[in-house]
């Protein structure tokens, strides 16, 4: 990804679960990714939550991140908490979907404090 070191980054990660996930689970997932909120620098935004709607081919948790720019991506990325995640989530049988993009004008269509006539 190039860009401008100062444009914030949004990284997107979807986890689909073989059938049903247990309860427990979501849980474990949601403790872990609490972990980061005191100790990855540069994280403007942490989201995680399960599908409602159905229409998602199956994935059942999103995860929602947001960086000040590329270089706090790469370096929650390499981040020891992370990793541990990372690693928890490869012993188990999950398939993910990872996707990162830089939060610009033409990516951020509807911001808040926008002018409305701009984005719509």
């Amino acid at each position: 990804m190039e860009q401008h070191s100062s444009t914030p980054v949004q990284h997107l990660v979807l986890f689909r679960w073989p059938g049903e996930p247990e309860p427990q689970l979501e849980v474990e997932m949601r403790r872990q990714i609490s972990e980061w909120i005191e100790v990855i620098p540069g994280l403007l935004r942490l989201r995680f939550g399960r599908d409602v709607g159905g229409r998602a081919d199956g994935y059942q948790f999103g995860l929602l991140t947001e960086f000040r720019d590329e270089r706090a991506l790469n370096a929650y990325l390499a981040h020891p908490v992370h990793q541990s995640f990372l690693n928890w989530v490869r012993e188990r049988p999950f398939d993910l979907i990872r996707f990162d993009y830089p939060l610009t004008p033409e990516t951020s269509l509807l911001e808040p404090g926008a002018d409305d006539a701009l984005v719509r």
